[in-house]
Formats: structure tokens, sequence, C-alpha cells
């Protein structure tokens, strides 16, 4: 009795570990009128995804991404992806960066902007937080 007890605690603490696998949660902020919150939430969700990104549950990814029109009609960004952990100071909660990796350059389309914020996002997830 006592070795099925043990068996079904192992197979519990497995099914626990394959539920939780390639999960995360995504924290952005935007000013770019190139793309929309949930355009580039939907990105971090699906490079995360194609790159196998597991983080604890205390961890995020974070996206910003800055961007204004420049005199010749492109738009010149900055976007910074970084892998954060909370960290609890007695009463205080706070996210602390463990990987981070920015990008920038000029555009002026949407989809070559969301080429380069994957690139940038699956580079920080090479590093190995």
């Amino acid at each position: 009795m006592r070795k099925v007890v043990m068996l079904m605690s192992a197979a519990l603490l497995a099914a626990a570990g394959a539920a939780q696998a390639g999960t995360y949660s995504v924290q952005q902020e935007s000013d770019c009128p190139l793309l929309t919150a949930g355009e580039l939430q939907q990105a971090l969700q699906k490079i995360g995804k194609a790159n196998g990104l597991d983080l604890p549950r205390d961890m995020a990814l974070r996206g910003e991404l800055r961007c204004h029109k420049s005199a010749n009609a492109a738009f010149v960004y900055t976007f910074r992806a970084s892998v954060e952990k909370q960290l609890g100071d007695g009463e205080f909660q706070r996210w602390a960066p463990v990987a981070q990796l920015t990008g920038y350059g000029t555009t002026a389309g949407s989809a070559t902007l969301l080429r380069d914020v994957s690139y940038t996002v699956r580079d920080l997830i090479r590093q190995e937080p």
C-alpha cells in the first residue's frame, strides 16, 4: 500500500511539472503607434512558445517598446526585453531583472518591427536565465 501511495505522489508531481512546461507571464509596455498592446502581447507569447521558454511562477518576460517618427517618415524604435524575478523585501514586492537585451533600429512598418522584436526575445531566451 505504501508503494502505491509513493507512486501516486510521484505521478502527481510529474503531472504538475508537465502542466507548467512552457508557461510564463508576460508584462509589456508600448507607446508605439505601429503595434497595439494586444499585438505585442501576442507576439511575445508566440516567440516564447516557439523558443521553449519555461519560467517559474515568480518570473516573467517583460517587453518595453518605444518609438517615434523621424524626419524621413520612418519610425525609430527601441525594444527592451528582460526576464524578471519577483523578490520580496519584507512587506514590499519588486521585480528584478535576471537577463535583459535591447534592440533598436528604424522601420516603416509593423512586420519589420515584429521581426526585430522576435529576434531580440529569441536572443534573450538563449541567454538561459
